[in-house]
């Protein structure tokens, strides 16, 4: 592993001094100027942060080839089932926080990954446990109904549990930090999966195996595959996901091995190491720089490595998927939560005891997001370099020097440069292609060659519109946090609605104004500019129109249609994605109201006491003052449940001696209504 990292950390020198010196080499002709210099200094970063990411996915290229095209058997990880239901191994919890999502969606994965795991006949040694932190009342019922609905499905195996916070302290760490501490000790590892997660039978037997085989190990990370995307936008991010991604994945396992990485989600962890090591503080001062960690999963890693565990990424294993965000909003609103993390990061980089590999996790993830205003910058600077050269008159005589001096043109050597550049950006991509087409079998799951290569060429063309918007919102997001602006914390939407014109002018309003004012400066600064910034100058000024059109399912239907932007799961559907598929198709066409759902709850005898005992197993005080719960009952008592307000149903519902109070009082008066005896 040693002599891996040697040889990564040589080549990307290599890679970074030779573009520098080329560089620098083009702008001297006529010697260095300030603003020459300026330009220099932000393009070591960038050209270091280019040939990082050239030598990672070049190096995942060469393992999957050495994987896809070699001879060698792989061991059959999937023979030794029954060997894996031996009493004395430890048992596995599947984890899956929850936030105020579509609980249909949720429980149809969670039924689908039961059934892999019942089908595979390995179902004894998993319980799971949904771990909500909704704070929506009506989220709330809709979930604990398709828990019990689901719990009583196909019976206990695996075992289904359901458990609610009434307050969302340290969100998904807080979470999951909380489960540990009331459950960890009974199981040897959990699986940790988002909302969105699924992740096949096979794929989490696998990790649970592997485990049992790495006792040094504390973590394996499966990188997740992007799947059910309907807009174009998910679909680019699909197929990109599916052709380039498994390149970055495999090319960190090559430079990290043990020292690998953490994304929260679809990756089985030891419980007692992750107990013992990865208990966050809050880091001082306030938010956004301060405050909870966001992005706990890099520092968790950083931690199990610092104590000494082995943390791995699962590159070869399939079966692991999450859905895309559908549209470039959605995407942003994410990528504003990311960037906080990922920025607060710079106070944990230097921490003491941390592995040099995990320090390079996390100065990778803030770099993912400055790279973002250096780009800006950078493009702002060669606008003035452009028209200062526009501009500058040439001088043949100098004082003192009795002869011309010609000026020197590096239009060559320049040239070289860009081809360099633009092949570090490009050329992973092209291997990733290369890699799919020459394997038959994933050739044949895409649909055939003509496929990939028209769905290389609409990635690529969607990538170069996409990157100057992505680039200023991740500049407008890395200024204002460094300038005091926290995030708020909302649930992720899934799906995508129909775009409105006036909505997405108003979203993409100052983008655009950007835009016209980057175009009116090259045509008055230089002209011949424009050429080589037409792809960001196109983006910017249709940003309104590309974001309607990357976020319309119908225009995704259409391109499904032609067979362009397809993914093998679209052709050929996992068995896992087929369960889940058929349990939300098995929905009710329409979703029962809230006010019925919660009259269910105070009339009917079995809920009523489910409930209660599901809110006592929590042992949390109500989060609502007093005197809103008595109005509250009053309301109910007087005028029926389905009068209450959105906030006086979830107040009731923290109460389990509120709810039994109104229970009883609600069956006394429909007794007496109906010419009964009210209970004593």
């Amino acid at each position: 592993m040693l002599l891996r990292r040697r040889l990564f950390v040589l080549c990307i020198l290599i890679l970074t001094i030779t573009a520098v010196q080329s560089f620098v080499h083009v702008l001297s002709g006529d010697g260095l100027s300030a603003l020459d210099l300026a330009l220099t200094a932000v393009f070591v970063p960038l050209a270091a942060w280019l040939a990082q990411s050239f030598c990672t996915l070049t190096a995942g290229a060469l393992m999957i080839a050495t994987q896809r095209f070699s001879w060698r058997r792989r061991r059959d990880e999937l023979a030794d089932i029954a060997s894996g239901l031996v009493d004395s191994l430890p048992r596995v919890a599947i984890v899956m926080p929850v936030y105020n999502e579509d609980s249909g969606r949720v429980f149809a994965g969670v039924a689908a990954m039961r059934d892999e795991l019942r089908a595979l006949g390995v179902a004894k040694r998993f319980d799971v446990f949904i771990l909500s932190d909704s704070t929506d009342g009506d989220n709330w019922l809709a979930e604990e109904e398709a828990w019990d609905s689901e719990r009583h499905r196909v019976g206990d195996s695996p075992r289904l549990f359901y458990r609610r916070r009434f307050r969302n302290i340290k969100r998904k760490t807080g979470n999951i930090g909380q489960f540990v501490e009331r459950h960890g000790a009974a199981y040897g590892y959990m699986v940790v999966l988002d909302a969105d997660s699924l992740m096949s039978g096979e794929a989490i037997w696998v990790l649970t195996r592997r485990m049992d085989a790495e006792r040094r190990t504390a973590l394996i990370q499966a990188p997740p595959k992007l799947i059910m995307g309907d807009t174009p936008f998910s679909r680019m991010l699909q197929f990109a996901g599916d052709v380039y991604g498994p390149l970055s994945s495999a090319g960190l396992a090559f430079w990290a091995g043990g020292e690998g990485n953490y994304w929260g989600h679809n990756a089985i962890i030891r419980v007692d190491a992750f107990a013992a090591c990865c208990g966050l503080p809050a880091l001082p001062g306030r938010a956004p720089l301060g405050g909870d960690i966001l992005s706990h999963d890099f520092v968790e890693a950083a931690l199990l490595r610092r104590a000494g565990w082995k943390v791995r990424i699962a590159w070869d294993l399939g079966g692991s998927y999450e859905e895309p965000p559908p549209t470039m909003e959605d995407f942003m609103v994410r990528d504003r939560r990311w960037c906080q993390g990922n920025m607060q990061h710079g106070r944990i980089l230097f921490a003491r005891g941390l592995h040099g590999v995990s320090r390079s996790h996390l100065l990778i993830g803030i770099m993912s997001y400055v790279t973002s205003p250096l780009w800006l910058i950078f493009l702002i600077l060669s606008g003035m370099q452009a028209w200062t050269l526009a501009r500058a008159k040439a001088v043949y005589f100098q004082q003192g020097v009795p002869w011309a001096t010609w000026p020197i043109s590096r239009e060559e050597e320049a040239a070289y440069l860009l081809a360099g550049t633009l092949g570090m950006l490009f050329l992973p991509k092209i291997w990733g292609l290369l890699l799919a087409i020459f394997h038959g079998p994933t050739r044949r799951a895409h649909g055939g060659g003509l496929a990939l290569v028209g769905g290389f060429f609409l990635e690529n063309l969607i990538s170069a519109l996409v990157a100057p918007i992505m680039m200023i919102r991740h500049s407008q997001f890395v200024v204002s946090i460094l300038t005091g602006a926290k995030v708020d914390w909302k649930p992720q939407r899934r799906t995508a609605d129909k775009g409105n014109l006036r909505v997405a002018l108003a979203s993409y309003k100052d983008v655009m104004v950007i835009g016209i004012a980057a175009v009116a400066f090259v045509l008055w600064a230089a002209p011949s500019l424009g050429v080589w910034l037409s792809p960001v100058l196109a983006g910017l000024l249709g940003a309104p129109f590309l974001a309607m059109a990357l976020g319309d399912p119908d225009l995704g239907a259409a391109l499904r249609r032609r067979g362009l932007l397809v993914i093998p799961e679209e052709i050929t559907p996992p068995s896992v994605l087929t369960r889940m598929e058929e349990r939300l198709a098995a929905r009710p066409p329409t979703a029962e109201a809230p006010e019925s759902r919660f009259s269910r709850v105070i009339l009917d005898p079995g809920t009523n006491a489910r409930h209660r005992a599901l809110i006592q197993a929590t042992g949390e005080a109500p989060t609502a003052p007093v005197e809103v719960m008595e109005r509250a009952v009053g309301l109910a008592i007087h005028l029926g449940p389905e009068a209450l307000g959105k906030d006086e149903r979830k107040a009731l519902l923290e109460c389990p001696e509120r709810l039994e109070q109104l229970h009883v009082a609600c069956w006394a008066r429909r007794l007496e209504d109906r010419g009964g005896v009210a209970p004593g």
